[in-house]
């Protein structure tokens, strides 16, 4: 997996985007959803990295050619939860429904007052977590996040929702890393989304849905140095403005002990990519990395059998 993620234009016009954002806060999500029909073919056509790597992450989850149908309804399934981001930051989720499956485990560690990581991925909506967080329960949950390759639209919802915005830690800014440790030993609890590799992390090479690839080491080292448990969260669209919301603690302690540090990290990488893998199988148009996250040759040989079809 490469870093090139970070380097993918930023698509569609700010008065566009904002043009739609007001449409939605005006009209409502019932209302305001059947555009992203025509948002969402937009992107088919005029998206080819995208398209290419959607294809070959669905034939591995499938294990099927996938047609253009298939494509296009995986990015009709992102640009559904991007809109529904919009509703959740707004305040405004009264037609979104959260089912929560494993909460007890999460109340539990977080009754404790102990700090904690939470880690998700590119898989469903972190954002309905972390407004449930920090909206409703007040819970104390910062987000560290990379900012940069979604500038425009970061600053549209951060625009709409500045208290959900503070809780974000720029990854990559000077001093995240001592403001991630403070907010740890203060009992807080930092959201990380352990599926993408950003510039200077150490890796690891792990199988994931059939193909070895490239996890970061960071997240876990994080955990190891600071000796905390290692909660996993993943909020999967279910349709029809459903989301089931799923909790598992995934270590009691990232604390290796005497042991190796890297070696340890490298060991919750894997059952973190085992349970990545497994929400995956589990709603599979949910998964929102459009690069290319195993092979080049891979993805363009899928955007060949989908175009060929």
């Amino acid at each position: 997996m490469s870093e090139r993620w970070r380097d993918r234009p930023e698509r569609g016009g700010r008065r566009i985007t904002k043009f739609y954002i007001w449409l939605c806060l005006t009209v409502g999500r019932r209302l305001a959803r059947p555009i992203l029909y025509g948002i969402a073919l937009y992107f088919f056509l005029l998206a080819p990295v995208e398209r290419r790597a959607s294809a070959a992450y669905l034939q591995r989850i499938t294990g099927r050619r996938p047609g253009p149908l298939q494509v296009y309804r995986h990015i009709f399934t992102y640009s559904t939860v991007i809109m529904d981001r919009l509703f959740f930051l707004a305040d405004r989720a009264e037609a979104l429904e959260l089912k929560l499956h494993g909460v007890e485990a999460f109340d539990t560690l977080a009754r404790s007052g102990q700090g904690f990581v939470l880690a998700s991925g590119h898989l469903g909506s972190f954002e309905a977590l972390r407004v449930l967080a920090v909206s409703q329960q007040k819970l104390p949950l910062k987000i560290l996040m990379f900012m940069e390759n979604a500038r425009q639209l970061n600053a549209l919802f951060q625009e709409i929702n500045p208290e959900i915005w503070d809780s974000v830690i720029p990854l990559g800014s000077p001093g995240a890393m001592l403001e991630v440790k403070e907010w740890i030993e203060k009992g807080g609890i930092v959201g990380i989304l352990a599926d993408r590799i950003t510039q200077g992390d150490k890796l690891t090479r792990i199988e994931f849905l059939g193909a070895e690839a490239e996890f970061p080491l960071g997240p876990w080292l994080l955990a190891g140095v600071m000796k905390v448990p290692v909660m996993l969260c993943f909020a999967l669209y279910r349709g029809r403005g459903e989301y089931d919301v799923h909790f598992e603690l995934l270590s009691d302690s990232a604390d290796p002990g005497r042991g190796d540090r890297n070696a340890a990290a490298a060991a919750l990488a894997r059952a973190y990519a085992a349970r990545l893998e497994a929400y995956c199988r589990m709603a599979p148009y949910n998964w929102f990395n459009f690069f290319d996250f195993w092979a080049e040759s891979e993805t363009r040989n899928a955007d060949t059998q989908v175009q060929g079809r």
